[in-house]
């Protein structure tokens, strides 16, 4: 039973994991915390970041809009849940290790993370949910849109899942 669930939302929006949070903390009667956490230099900015110069106007527009979502989704669920943001520190961290980190800061039994779908662009590099699985002994449900609601939960204490 879960009792504390972090769901991470970001650029993509993953309505899936949203659901699928907002469903599980209907199901266990758990408090529900939604966490963006916020590049100050984006990765989609790419080699366009010196035109780009009211960047950081640009990245909070857009932590305004996943809010925004995120929280009309969360009042027509009829939920409540805490809002965290954390800006990206320059320390190297990513952005799954962020999550990590607050998942152990904040408690959480629960880590709710939406699937992203490789591209070749992507090849080779490190998701979000990769270096979260390898940071945390939490659960974690990875959440896709046709499985959101009745998604199992990866219990990380007892499987093979950390990777070198």
């Amino acid at each position: 039973m879960n009792q504390h669930i972090l769901v991470a939302v970001g650029p993509n929006f993953s309505e899936a994991a949203l659901s699928a949070a907002i469903a599980r903390s209907r199901e266990n009667n758990a408090r529900l915390t939604v966490l963006h956490v916020i590049e100050s230099v984006p990765s989609w900015a790419g080699w366009q970041m010196e035109c780009l110069c009211d960047m950081p106007a640009l990245v909070n527009q857009l932590a305004l809009v996943i809010r925004r979502n995120s929280e009309k989704m969360l009042a027509r669920a009829g939920i409540e849940a805490d809002w965290q943001t954390r800006t990206l520190p320059e320390d190297g961290r990513s952005i799954g290790r962020v999550i990590a980190d607050e998942a152990e800061r904040l408690d959480a039994d629960l880590i709710v993370l939406g699937a992203r779908k490789p591209g070749l662009l992507k090849w080779g590099v490190n998701h979000v949910r990769n270096v979260v699985c390898r940071h945390t002994n939490r659960e974690v449900l990875i959440a896709t849109t046709g499985v959101a609601r009745k998604a199992p939960v990866i219990a990380l204490r007892d499987t093979a899942l950390h990777a070198s």
